[in-house]
């Protein structure tokens, strides 16, 4: 309920040190720049605040009691911030109240506002979060199934009564135990002083934290107590308290912040953007689109990712950051030409997969593969501004090469969408090519050099080596018996080099 609980006179509630203020009990664990929170409670918004939370990572629930899930609708500004659904981690018995109280979470009925995006994993056994393990300690409260959770040399027991032995075993080795001692007076579900004294003296942490506190114990008072009882290492949490936390014997320790009690073990760092890929401009629209984001685009083949394309991509990526939209690229394959003019289609630099992975490295958070169509290919320049661009990617930006074209026999070019842009209120951004040595850095250059077997310039223009890959089949044996053992590579790639003799890295 919270200490002052509501109504209540008592010396505790009329309490003037802050100390005996307490919301209701969560804990933050951070690393790396990464943040997980056990427990939504009602005062979850609050707890964040405080602390200044500005992204979330993954949810832990110990259990579906009101006091420990009903602040789970608060999660959406993260959903909005960071353009994803939060895992959760729980139990079914957990999960199964979660839909009922949120049923419009899960419904999936359409709505006029923005729900909680989420997936939920029920977990049994171990499981990896902030790059350490995260391991469920089964207990009871009352006859209801909950979890702790330990993390590290630490765990957390909140709202239980009793634990099983095969509980007791997990719970070995702990530097720093949070654990539940509602008050002195016995109680069906909770611990009481004495019971959590009892299974602190068999389990011998280091220290021992605790939590889900009653207003029939007031803070500084009851820590004189355990003083005096023989547990000097045993306190009350409190709002705000800070520890560290170490992940193992040997791992340096980590900061931990605690909030009514709100823990959190933290250590600097950043976390990369998410990337996520879609074949359709419609699962964009899904993934994003509910959330209100827009977008700031880039759109072509990008063939090998070169010079000329990489300064496209990072311009999208800064512009992006300073409208708050999406940087994403719209591509497709096959290439177009594949599909309209097979005859005449160049050889591919780079497999799809490669250019995937050269997006996420510049920074965009999103990549749009659309398969290209006969039908696709019909559609109209506006048509395909106002279905693809507008409706479903929600453009408030464009970047281009000074040869753009689209629309039905590539009559749009770089004036057109100019136009449209200034029609209907989206930016557009037309870069220049770059020039190395006199000349146009270009695919079809690259692909010239590669083909004459200059693997070096190619690699200067592509700004890094040429790359083949594919899968390692066998050969004839040769080698292996009078010369060498060699990788005999069915390519991906359409494109190789001219026969010859190349050194290359494996």
């Amino acid at each position: 309920m919270g200490v002052p609980t509501l109504g209540c006179p008592c010396r505790v509630c009329s309490s003037t040190d802050p100390r005996d203020k307490r919301l209701r009990p969560s804990i933050l664990l951070s690393r790396d720049g990464q943040h997980v929170v056990i427990d939504t409670t009602p005062d979850f918004r609050q707890q964040a605040m405080r602390v200044g939370l500005d992204r979330l990572d993954a949810i832990l629930l110990t259990h579906g009691h009101a006091d420990h899930v009903l602040g789970f609708d608060d999660i959406r500004p993260f959903n909005i911030r960071q353009r994803a659904a939060l895992p959760v981690y729980s139990n079914e018995d957990t999960f199964r109240i979660v839909r009922r109280i949120f049923a419009y979470v899960f419904d999936c009925k359409p709505t006029l506002s923005t729900v909680p995006s989420v997936t939920l994993n029920v977990i049994e056994r171990e499981f990896e979060l902030l790059g350490i393990p995260f391991t469920p300690v089964p207990m009871l409260h009352g006859d209801m199934k909950v979890l702790g959770f330990r993390f590290g040399r630490a765990a957390y027991l909140t709202d239980f009564s009793s634990l099983p032995d095969s509980s007791l075993a997990l719970l070995e080795g702990l530097d720093e135990l949070i654990l539940d001692a509602l008050r002195d007076i016995p109680h069906p579900m909770h611990q009481t002083v004495d019971q959590a004294l009892a299974l602190i003296e068999r389990l011998k942490p280091r220290r021992a934290w605790f939590t889900h506190i009653a207003h029939d114990l007031p803070h500084a008072e009851t820590n004189e107590r355990l003083v005096k009882l023989g547990f000097p290492h045993v306190q009350l949490a409190y709002d705000g308290l800070q520890f560290e936390v170490r992940v193992d014997a040997t791992d340096k320790p980590l900061r931990e912040q605690r909030d009514s009690p709100k823990g959190s073990a933290t250590v600097g760092g950043t976390m990369a953007p998410r990337f996520s890929t879609f074949t359709s401009s419609q699962a964009w629209h899904s993934r994003f689109g509910k959330f209100d984001h827009s977008s700031v685009l880039a759109i072509g083949s990008f063939d090998g990712i070169h010079f000329g394309h990489q300064a496209i991509l990072r311009s999208v990526v800064a512009r992006a950051r300073a409208l708050n939209a999406v940087p994403t690229a719209l591509t497709f394959d096959p290439s177009p030409r594949k599909v309209l003019r097979p005859e005449t289609a160049p050889p591919q630099l780079s497999t799809i997969a490669q250019r995937l992975a050269g997006f996420q490295a510049l920074g965009l958070e999103a990549a749009v593969v659309l398969p290209f169509t006969l039908e696709l290919s019909r559609l109209r320049p506006e048509e395909f501004v106002q279905h693809i661009l507008l409706r479903n990617l929600r453009i408030k930006a464009v970047f281009v090469g000074e040869n753009f074209r689209f629309g039905h026999k590539q009559t749009g070019d770089v004036n057109l969408m100019r136009e449209l842009g200034a029609e209907h209120g989206f930016e557009v951004v037309v870069l220049p090519p770059v020039i190395y040595r006199g000349e146009v850095v270009s695919s079809t250059l690259i692909r010239k050099e590669i083909a004459d077997g200059d693997v070096s310039r190619a690699a200067r223009l592509l700004g890094r080596p040429f790359v083949l890959t594919g899968e390692v089949i066998p050969g004839t044996g040769t080698g292996h018996r009078f010369t060498f053992p060699t990788l005999n590579l069915a390519a991906e790639q359409g494109l190789l080099p001219r026969r010859g003799v190349y050194i290359t890295r494996t």
